[in-house]
């Protein structure tokens, strides 16, 4: 075998370069974080919210044929607001806690930090918080999505957070069938809510019920007064209204 002469100084090949240093090549530290798109942000907004927005007003309207006495109070409507507002902050708590609310999960999306990391429970709280401070002003907040390089929301910005994309990314074609999906859930949500509320009595149907129930009331104590003066009821109105001392 021929020998090689070699400077005695010789080292050995390059050591500097990414495959032997021991560090991962750049943009390789952490999985690949992917930021949502705002249409996919969307849905899962709707899908998250619509619950909660049908289940107040189902309430409100099951509670009103119960308890009448409740549409004559002007505090009920912002009680039961804050009952709901409450259920929806610990929803999007414990959402934030799993990595993700449900709409986010059907939608393939995931709440992390910044570096691609699970909240942990202040941050998640924080979120949560700073998710109802983009609501007012048409969802303003949210808006924002739409025009941020990596589709951050105000409450994202707020808590340090990134929603992404999770597992691989979907195709055109999927992303389409998703979005189909998600519509049709919703309108059919929206469709069997709006039904059920415009076949409920409102508050003023009971208010017309409860006149026409003290009318009775009335009529039948004057029924009750001729029929003890004549001793026998009467079908004319002229003798009730003679009996009721009311002529004109």
């Amino acid at each position: 075998m021929t020998e090689l002469n070699l400077p005695s100084d010789f080292a050995g090949p390059p050591t500097s370069g990414p495959a032997s240093s021991g560090q991962p090549p750049l943009g390789m530290a952490r999985a690949e974080i992917r930021p949502a798109k705002f249409s996919d942000r969307f849905i899962a907004y709707v899908i998250d919210s619509f619950p909660f927005a049908a289940g107040y007003y189902v309430c409100m309207v099951l509670l009103f044929m119960r308890f009448q006495d409740l549409a004559s109070n002007p505090a009920f409507p912002l009680l039961l607001g804050g009952v709901w507002i409450g259920l929806c902050w610990a929803y999007q708590l414990v959402g934030n806690l799993a990595g993700g609310t449900v709409g986010k999960k059907i939608m393939g999306l995931a709440v992390v930090d910044r570096e691609g990391r699970r909240l942990g429970l202040g941050r998640s709280a924080l979120r949560a918080f700073a998710w109802f401070l983009s609501m007012p002003l048409c969802n303003l907040g949210c808006v924002i999505a739409l025009f941020h390089p990596e589709s951050r929301a105000f409450h994202d910005l707020l808590s340090g957070t990134l929603v992404t994309e999770e597992g691989r990314a979907r195709s055109p074609a999927e992303s389409l069938v998703v979005f189909l999906g998600s519509v049709c859930l919703i309108l059919g949500m929206l469709g069997v809510s709006t039904a059920f509320v415009l076949s409920q009595p409102t508050p003023n149907d009971f208010k017309a019920v409860a006149k026409a129930r003290e009318g009775l009331r009335i009529f039948a104590q004057i029924e009750e007064k001729f029929k003890a003066e004549n001793g026998a009821y009467t079908a004319s109105l002229s003798e009730i209204a003679q009996t009721s001392g009311d002529v004109e």
